[in-house]
């Protein structure tokens, strides 16, 4: 019996290669949660840009010219012209 508890003691004991696996998810876990931050702080940034934008030229033109031109301009994220870009670690966009 003490060799059962001896061997299990042993087979669950915390090693460094045990410790390291555990961290590696955390951080895997915190690089993913800090990029998905990232993304929406672009998707912020780029909502009130278009925002301001838009009421700069409300107030210089008033509102029925602005209107008229936002009509006619196509969406702005199917142009692609996007002025901040997310550029992702490699290992974080393969499946592992």
């Amino acid at each position: 019996m003490l060799e059962w508890l001896r061997r299990w003691v042993l087979s669950h004991a915390p090693t460094p290669e045990r410790e390291a696996e555990k961290a590696l998810n955390e951080a895997r876990l915190a690089l993913y949660r800090a990029e998905q931050r990232v993304r929406d702080a672009i998707m912020y940034a780029e909502y009130y840009r278009e925002r301001v934008s838009f009421l700069k030229r409300v107030k210089e033109e008033g509102i029925e010219n602005v209107t008229d031109m936002r009509a006619m301009r196509p969406y702005a994220g199917q142009t692609g012209g996007s002025q901040a870009t997310l550029r992702l670690h490699p290992k974080a966009v393969t499946n592992e």
